[in-house]
């Protein structure tokens, strides 16, 4: 049986893969969780978007989670003079935001940054690409000079890389997403330019008035430069970190973005919180059948950095090869984690994570054990998903296996290390439920009977956070071993 891959694979859902067909290939092919891109296309597009998700998952037989990434307060061209499709240096250029009175060639949202951006500061557009230096500002109506040319088009990003913004956490659009996220029942939901912690509870407050704060699982998306210096209170308040290198290349020098994400993996994993690289992994892969070796590195590097997982953007949403570029991540993961532990190879010496509570004292033990002894898989009987999380910490060396009859917890595994969710039937027993946890590793060729598995649990099941058990179990036999009748 192929060897189960540990990193998890997302991929963004869009004109190029919200197809019936093509999202089965992609879940066949390797992807764990799909995106669901709030920026791009209508509620309508995007709640048909995850029903055909959660068909393609149910046809294939896989628990597929499901991200839906908010818009957040991101300034974008609205609208721009023909005459300004491709702009060189020394070209001055008129900026203001959408529904001024006085009119400007270029056009961007409307929240009330361009009055506060002052002469001698830098703006930047499509991610980089095209930078102007402001030259004069009369109430939010600016005159710049194009430093470094290229092409402009509509619904481009722009951002300030050298001035302090005051910008909403969330934007109206945000709550309305939000509340459509519950109803459809996402496993996650992605912050989009955190600036520090209250952000994170502003969000979390509106899940609680929704009633879905148990429901979803919060990711703040590192990607401006007041989130690197407020990383630990972020990594801290959400649940999972996604180190967005697009917007945060254009926010920091592009010479420091290699070291900010090992550092930001490194607290998140430190912290035991699921993290993901995002951004330009497979960029080639938009056009071409296959990737740059440059490219096929920086998926390799990520890993060894110690990634949960990887995002796919345009290559999956609008590429021409979506199928293919989910293939490819999947190939290349699974060569790399084979000498993930190699240090004499890959020169990877990472602070091994600190136990700060229970739960974590099994996850470590439970570690422990698949590192001294043949155990070949951790079965973790969870009711939220808490216990497989605190394992995935801790990098045990055989596969996880998160059992639970909860299936929504089982989906918001998906995005952590090494764990493989799986649905079980709930019963009145523990006991019971053991077994088919069990009888699950045997089914998914984790282990044969007779084969030790490390079990961890919390006694009594059903009861949220009390992960309190470890056991070394030979499959079949034993304790747990299936008795008369069961």
């Amino acid at each position: 049986m192929q060897e189960h891959r540990r990193t998890k694979i997302i991929a963004s859902i869009g004109p190029a893969s919200a197809h019936g067909d093509t999202l089965g290939a992609m879940v066949r092919a390797g992807m764990d969780v799909a995106r669901i891109n709030c920026s791009h296309g209508s509620t309508a597009d995007h709640a048909r978007a995850i029903a055909l998700v959660r068909e393609a998952a149910r046809r294939v037989g896989k628990t597929v989670g499901v991200l839906l990434d908010l818009a957040g307060p991101k300034l974008r061209i609205e609208s721009l003079d023909p005459s300004l499709s491709t702009v060189a240096p020394g070209e001055v250029i008129t900026i203001a935001e959408h529904g001024i009175a006085r009119p400007a060639a270029l056009l961007t949202s409307r929240l009330g940054v361009l009055p506060t951006i002052t002469p001698g500061s830098t703006i930047a557009f499509a991610d980089g690409a095209v930078r102007v230096v402001v030259d004069r500002n009369e109430d939010g109506w600016i005159e710049a000079t194009v430093v470094q040319g290229g092409a402009l088009a509509a619904r481009k990003g722009v951002n300030f890389p050298d001035s302090t913004l005051d910008l909403p956490a969330l934007t109206e659009a945000d709550y309305a997403n939000i509340a459509f996220g519950l109803e459809s029942g996402v496993d996650f939901i992605a912050l989009s330019f955190v600036g520090a912690a209250r952000d994170i509870a502003l969000a979390r407050r509106q899940l609680e008035r929704l009633g879905g704060s148990d429901r979803v699982m919060l990711v703040a998306k590192i990607e401006r430069k007041e989130a690197i210096e407020r990383a630990e209170e972020i990594v801290d308040a959400a649940d999972a970190v996604m180190v967005a290198r697009g917007d945060l290349g254009v926010e920091v020098p592009v010479e420091r973005i290699p070291l900010l994400q090992k550092q930001l993996i490194h607290l998140a994993n430190d912290r035991g919180k699921p993290v993901i690289t995002a951004t330009q992994m497979l960029e080639s892969m938009i056009e071409a059948g296959s990737p740059t070796r440059a490219e096929a590195s920086d998926v390799a590097n990520a890993i060894l950095d110690g990634s949960d997982a990887l995002m796919l953007s345009a290559e999956t949403a609008v590429g021409a090869f979506p199928v293919e570029a989910v293939a490819t991540m999947d190939r290349i993961a699974r060569a790399t984690e084979q000498e993930a532990d190699n240090q004499a190879l890959t020169l990877l010496s990472r602070p091994a994570p600190v136990a700060r509570s229970v739960a974590d004292a099994i996850g470590e033990a439970a570690t422990r054990i698949t590192r001294s002894v043949a155990a070949r898989a951790v079965v973790a009987l969870t009711e939220s998903g808490h216990s497989a999380r605190v394992l995935a910490r801790f990098r045990p060396a055989a596969p996880i296996l998160g059992a639970t009859p909860d299936p929504r917890a089982a989906r918001s595994l998906t995005l952590s290390w090494g764990v493989i969710p799986q649905v079980i039937a709930r019963t009145p027993s523990t006991e019971v439920m053991v077994h088919e946890a069990l009888a699950a590793a045997v089914e998914r060729g984790l282990a044969e009977p007779g084969e030790l598995v490390v079990l961890v649990a919390g006694i009594p099941f059903g009861v949220r956070g009390t992960t309190n058990l470890i056991k070394l179990q030979a499959v079949g036999e034993g304790f747990f071993a299936p008795s008369e009748g069961v």
